[in-house]
Formats: C-alpha cells, sequence, structure tokens
C-alpha cells in the first residue's frame, strides 16, 4: 500500500512539468483540472504514507534470532548471483553456468520445503562444471549471503535511529 501511494505521489511532479512545459507563459484551460488537485493529492498521498509507514513502524519488534534463522537457510539463494558473475568474468558461459545454478537451486529448494537442510553449497561445491572457474573455497565466501549486503544494514540502523528520534518528538 505504501508502495503504491509513493509510486502515485512521484508520478506528480510530472504532471507539474508539463503543465509548466505546454502552458507557453498563458493561462489556458488544458491543465486547470489538475492544477486543483495536484497539491492537495500531493499532501493528501504524503499523509497517508507517512500515516500507514508510523503505523507499520510503531511497535515493530525484530528477532534477531528468526532473522538468523532465515538468513542461514535461505540466503544462499540470493547469494548464488555472485557466483554466477564471478564465474562468468573467468570465462564461463553466463547462460549455460545460469542454468547449472538454476537447476541446483530448484533441487535445495525442494529439500528447503521438506524442512531439510539446504543443500545448496555442497551442490554447487561439488560440481565441476562451476568449479572449474571459480575454486570451491572461494565458492563459500562467494556463497556467505551476509557479505552479499553491501552497507544495507548500517543505512538500515541509521535510518531506524532515525525514525526513533523523530517519533519520539
Amino acid at each position: 500500500n505504501i508502495d503504491s501511494l509513493a509510486r502515485q505521489l512521484a508520478a506528480l511532479p510530472r504532471i507539474a512539468w508539463d503543465n509548466a512545459a505546454h502552458s507557453l507563459l498563458e493561462r489556458t484551460l488544458d491543465d486547470s483540472a489538475n492544477r486543483r488537485s495536484l497539491l492537495p493529492e500531493a499532501f493528501l498521498l504524503s499523509d497517508a504514507i507517512l500515516s500507514r509507514a508510523t503505523a507499520v513502524i510503531t511497535d515493530l519488534r525484530v528477532e534477531p534470532a528468526a532473522s538468523e534463522r532465515l538468513l542461514s537457510r535461505f540466503g544462499v539463494f540470493a547469494a548464488t548471483e555472485k557466483v554466477l558473475m564471478e564465474a562468468t568474468r573467468a570465462g564461463g558461459d553466463r547462460q549455460a553456468l545460469h542454468e547449472i545454478l538454476r537447476d541446483h537451486a530448484m533441487t535445495a529448494w525442494a529439500a528447503t520445503s521438506r524442512d531439510a537442510p539446504n543443500p545448496l553449497v555442497d551442490l554447487i561445491q561439488a560440481d565441476p562444471r562451476i568449479v572449474r572457474w571459480v575454486p570451491a573455497e572461494r565458492l563459500l565466501v562467494l556463497l556467505d549471503a551476509r557479505t552479499h549486503v553491501g552497507d544495507a544494514p548500517l543505512r538500515a540502523r541509521r535510518l531506524a535511529d532515525q525514525i526513533r528520534l523523530a517519533l519520539a518528538t
């Protein structure tokens, strides 16, 4: 809901720009309807976005243990992108490697759907079509999803601090 409203809000400057660009410094009626609604809609959309975001964030609790379980179980799926990029840079065929990784991912997904341990790392490390391009020990580094997020944890903490500060005032 927030995303949908934000996309609508983000589209409004285009309408204002079109009004300015098409008016040729003359007052015409071709923009009178949207000129009257543009700013009120923008403020109402902004208010709705902030209200909904506040409702989501208020009393939000993050369970680190649950997050860690999810990351360790499913993070490797996202981390396969790094394997594909590095193997391709090393000379591998991107399309063929993508298909190999997809097949392994589907096998691993079936296992996790049965509540079995995720075998994706082992499947990738044991595949000579991948190890040919990326050494097995390097695969362990690439498949660690914790390294796949860049500076997102730092930015998320900063945003959370800003939100807490704003809610406290």
